[in-house]
């Protein structure tokens, strides 16, 4: 029997749940403990989608800890976690092999002064299991990512507008792109007029952003796939349009990645971008995200080039350990398991029930 059928709880629902009501009987700490998280911290969580407005109201638990799809808060509801932490979390809360593989890790250290031979060995691996390009930069989170990714295309290209799908509802956290949303306050309006946009599955409103801004688009950033797929030759479009124009194309594959395929929506609809920004299920929820492409594009943020140098990621805790390690156990269960395929099924299985 496969580990990952063995291991059934830690990533699915049972094969034939009995019904059970889900309802909480209390959720007396929670409410308590929420009024001391907004006293402490600023929106109640140290994350956006994590906040108390993202729920219903008697559906905010605390929660305490998390085995394969199942959360439990402080006054000991279960719960089966539907969005398996903001959807980093696709082998299961806990999962032995990330676990394992962390911990032995984490007795070596996590943080050394220069680069470490983990650090080699997880790129390679990763660069050879995505296929996503010939270069990789580890960070830790996806707006880093995903930032350094349209700031390389502007350098590369020399323009200054970024393209961003409209229909897709987040891209970073910093200022390029929250200044085109509606919670903009304290972002300049300089920087606000340098993001543009165009829709999902709609070529033409991509190609009237070049005839409206003519050699002045550096990029099209965009998710391969959101709630809807894309139109047959929606992204060979974009791929044409962005090498006739000489514009740079970047796929999102944060939540994709790992999800839709073993080397991300990319690989699933053969459609290759320059540039591609991953994150969440790379490390099976710990922190870990990564910048890769075309070695054209990476190279500038090396040292041997003779362009002028990209500051293109550098954070302290970019390459821990631990983190690394993770994402190497992480590739690995997919190498040897039908994860992706399972994922698959038990979403057609929640479809079916529905």
């Amino acid at each position: 029997m496969s580990t990952l059928l063995k291991e059934r709880e830690v990533l699915a629902l049972p094969a034939d749940p009995a019904p059970r009501l889900l309802t909480p009987a209390s959720f007396a700490g929670s409410r308590a403990l929420q009024k001391r998280l907004h006293a402490a911290i600023p929106g109640g969580a140290h994350t956006y989608a994590k906040g108390d407005d993202q729920f219903p109201e008697f559906m905010a638990p605390c929660l305490v800890r998390g085995q394969g799809c199942r959360v439990w808060d402080v006054d000991d509801n279960e719960f089966i976690e539907y969005g398996m932490g903001l959807r980093a979390v696709t082998l299961g809360h806990a999962y032995p092999a990330v676990v394992a593989a962390a911990q032995q890790q984490l007795s070596l250290g996590t943080n050394l002064g220069r680069p470490t031979y983990l650090e080699l060995e997880a790129a390679e691996e990763f660069l050879a299991f995505t296929q996503a390009g010939d270069m990789v930069k580890f960070a830790k989170n996806g707006s880093d990512a995903t930032t350094a990714a349209v700031k390389l295309a502007r350098a590369y290209t020399g323009r200054p507008l970024a393209a961003v799908c409209q229909d897709h509802p987040f891209f970073s956290t910093d200022d390029w792109f929250i200044g085109a949303t509606p919670m903009a306050a304290g972002i300049p309006a300089a920087v606000q007029a340098l993001t543009v946009g165009f829709r999902y599955n709609d070529l033409a409103s991509a190609e009237a952003l070049f005839a409206a801004h003519p050699s002045q688009v550096a990029c099209l950033l965009l998710e391969v796939e959101k709630d809807v797929p894309p139109a047959p030759g929606f992204l060979e479009g974009l791929r044409q349009l962005c090498d006739r124009e000489g514009s740079v194309l970047i796929f999102d594959e944060i939540i994709t990645g790992f999800r839709w395929h073993n080397q991300g929506a990319q690989g699933r609809y053969g459609v290759r971008p320059d540039l591609s920004t991953w994150g969440k299920a790379l490390a099976n929820g710990l922190a870990l995200a990564a910048l890769s492409g075309r070695r054209e594009l990476m190279e500038r943020g090396g040292l041997h080039h003779p362009h002028e140098r990209v500051f293109l990621l550098s954070t302290t805790y970019g390459a821990e350990t631990h983190a690394l390690a993770a994402t190497r156990a992480v590739m690995r269960t997919y190498a040897a398991e039908p994860v992706v395929a399972h994922l698959h099924a038990q979403g057609e299985r929640l479809r079916q029930g529905l």
